[in-house]
């Protein structure tokens, strides 16, 4: 098995973008499972999420 780590920063990137190469990356692979998770990041005056996705694949 092996894994591959997708970071989705919306300050960076438009999520349709980020859709679109997890779901391109999915289609090549036999996918095991995917694991989510979120953090917030910044002070509370400018603050920002950022997504990480966790996928496991043959």
């Amino acid at each position: 098995m092996k894994i591959k780590l997708f970071i989705y920063r919306a300050w960076k990137q438009p999520l349709e973008d980020f859709e679109q190469e997890v779901n391109d990356f999915l289609a090549t692979v036999q996918l095991v499972d995917v694991k989510i998770s979120g953090a917030t990041l910044g002070s509370s005056e400018d603050m920002s999420a950022q997504t990480t996705l966790l996928v496991v694949y043959q």
